[in-house]
């Protein structure tokens, strides 16, 4: 009968893991539900999307709240993941309606609509009138497969649940200490829980020794091949670690977003200019006319002299004044700053001098581009040399940031820490076969990564000696 969990009362942990993996997990994740985890009161996970970089999920949209508390937020935000309930023979059955939902009064994310719509989920489990309010229950979510979340919901007397709160590697309270939001890793049969940040340390010890580099990327190939761009510090520190872009945007490696930045001595890297993403804007000009108008009404010719060149470029913060040569300026429409709150419909705009909306990236979308790649994130010193061609070596001082929210981001932005810094060209102008270049890059100083994370130190990577500051 679809819904009970006679079968999961038996379960072994080895059985858990062989229904994952013959599904293509590699990764397996887990919580121990508490007694108001249940399908009505859904199933709080994270304090914000950013915590979940692991978790593949769909794109965010705001929805007006149904909250009438006095002081509640005026939207909530949803995301939907795609959730495949197991069964006892291994088939994979959607529930069509899972998604994460984001209340920012609170704040906090959980999983919600995760057995409707799927006859084959276990309901039992879940829901008040069964047991559903039974503590000791454990959600396991094996990760790996594309965007598919593959779900099992073990009751506490099989024997995978009480293997994994007993004294040993599984317990949550020993050394399972790799968390994202509320769930932790769990690691395979005949496995060890990896330390992401450790892990990524030795490696960049490593990375460091081998000294000059050539400039390089992986293919969609997989293939490692030359990169001579004057960007590629990032593309090369990826390539040395093995990372090759996938499409779901996922953190780099074992959790941790990766961030080359430029310095002229890796020895002294002091001060550099990081970029923290490139989304592409949603609204304005830009989108509605398309990038050749855009640049025709707001490029200006290129400042070095190159015929036939129109760029737009130039630092814009919120609050200045416009810039000298575009004539836009840089607003923060929607988010105040005495409540850290944020509206719904609010965004980053670009105006001009006539009040028309040039180019704009909407709340929504930049939390898109930020949910999942921040919660854990490490900058890595990179320096150049041309020898003949680009070669770079990589530092060991490495500042790590953790306990991003997407609320710090907008606060930077609105102190002016984050600023826009655009490399958007067109060459050729005049004939009938422009070329032109889209880069939209939202960055910040190394001095001012502090205002986007909790918690920010820098670690040696080959010794491990750490101070509280960048």
């Amino acid at each position: 009968m679809a819904g009970t969990n006679d079968w999961l009362s038996c379960i072994e942990l080895d059985r858990v893991f062989a229904l994952l993996r013959d599904n293509g997990a590699t990764e397996v994740l887990f919580k121990i539900l508490p007694q108001n985890a249940n399908s009505k009161n859904q199933v709080y996970i994270a304090k914000d999307f950013s915590q979940l970089g692991k978790i593949p999920m769909g794109d965010v949209e705001a929805y007006p709240s149904t909250s009438r508390k006095k002081g509640g937020a005026s939207a909530v935000y949803r995301a939907p993941i795609e959730l495949q309930w197991i069964d006892e023979h291994g088939q994979p059955h959607q529930a069509p309606g899972a998604q994460l939902i984001y209340y920012p009064q609170y704040p906090e994310v959980r999983i919600s609509g995760f057995l409707r719509g799927c006859r084959e989920a276990p309901s039992s489990l879940w829901t008040k009138e069964q047991r559903g309010t039974e503590a000791g229950r454990i959600l396991v979510l094996g990760l790996g497969h594309g965007k598919a979340i593959l779900g099992i919901t073990l009751p506490p007397e099989s024997p995978a649940a009480k293997a994994i709160m007993a004294d040993g590697p599984y317990n949550p309270y020993g050394s399972a200490d790799d968390k994202h939001g509320v769930l932790y890793m769990l690691p395979m049969a005949g496995g060890q829980i990896v330390n992401g940040f450790q892990e990524l340390m030795q490696r960049l010890c490593e990375i460091h020794h081998k000294l000059w580099v050539p400039g390089q990327r992986i293919d969609k190939h997989g293939q490692i091949v030359s990169c001579q761009a004057s960007n590629c510090n990032g593309n090369t520190l990826e390539a040395l670690l093995g990372i090759q872009s996938n499409g779901y945007a996922l953190p780099d490696f074992l959790g941790w977003e990766i961030k080359a930045r430029n310095v002229s001595n890796i020895d002294r890297p002091g001060s550099s200019i990081v970029t923290l993403m490139t989304p592409e804007p949603t609204a304005g000009v830009y989108v509605d006319a398309g990038l050749e108008s855009f640049l025709r009404q707001y490029g200006y010719p290129d400042t070095k002299g190159r015929h036939d060149r129109f760029n737009f470029g130039g630092i814009y913060r919120a609050g200045r004044e416009a810039h000298n040569r575009t004539h836009v300026k840089m607003i923060l429409d929607g988010f105040h700053p005495d409540t850290e709150r944020y509206d719904p419909a609010g965004a980053i705009r670009l105006i001009d001098e006539h009040g028309h909306e040039a180019m704009a990236w909407s709340f929504t979308k930049l939390m898109d581009h930020w949910k999942v790649k921040h919660a854990h994130a490490a900058f890595v010193p990179s320096q150049p040399r041309k020898n003949p061609n680009l070669e770079y070596r990589f530092g060991t001082d490495i500042i790590i940031g953790e306990g991003a929210s997407f609320t710090r981001f907008l606060k930077a932005v609105h102190d002016g820490k984050v600023y826009y810094d655009p490399g958007i060209k067109i060459e050729d102008a005049s004939t009938d076969n422009p070329t032109t270049k889209r880069r939209s890059q939202f960055r910040v100083k190394s001095k001012d990564i502090p205002a986007l994370y909790d918690k920010v130190g820098v670690v040696n990577a080959c010794s491990g000696a750490c101070t509280n500051r960048p």
